[in-house]
């Protein structure tokens, strides 16, 4: 299974010339955590709600006038489609992100964070379980005998 299996594709993406306010105000609107801010459809940067907020405690700044642009980073990590969901886990760790955009030649395809790869982990330990108390009698008891065996 590829990350782009478990990646979100309607990721919420803003343009480099929108004003902070704009993009604090297109956060809250959307009910996300950050935006990928894309320059034509590809990745510059991923701005999170805590980079914002910092960003704002600044004396002096304005949101406003600022553009986002300002606040972007120079070394993104991008996430290509094709890799394994294990090998993009690895390289979340290994750079300490929580999430990271999910890239096809280039271009923005989804967002891939450790959400994600928790909720698939769960669904899959469910289906594991389901397998195991279907072909078990001793799962097949209901009350106190299920605990005791």
């Amino acid at each position: 299974m590829g990350v782009i299996d478990i990646a979100r594709t309607n990721v919420e993406t803003a343009d480099p010339e929108k004003s902070v306010a704009d993009v604090v105000r297109q956060i809250h609107h959307a009910e996300v955590s950050g935006l990928v801010i894309v320059d034509d459809g590809q990745p510059l940067d991923l701005v999170t709600d805590r980079d914002l907020t910092l960003a704002l405690l600044d004396d002096g700044f304005d949101a406003e006038e600022t553009q986002v642009r300002e606040l972007l980073g120079d070394d993104m990590l991008t996430v290509e489609a094709s890799m394994g969901i294990y090998d993009a886990i690895e390289l979340l760790s290994e750079h300490g992100i929580r999430r990271a955009p999910v890239v096809e030649d280039g271009d923005l395809v989804g967002l891939i964070s450790l959400s994600d790869v928790v909720v698939l982990l769960g669904m899959e330990l469910q289906q594991v379980a389901n397998a195991i108390r279907s072909s078990s009698p001793a799962y097949q008891r209901e009350g106190p005998e299920y605990f005791l065996g």
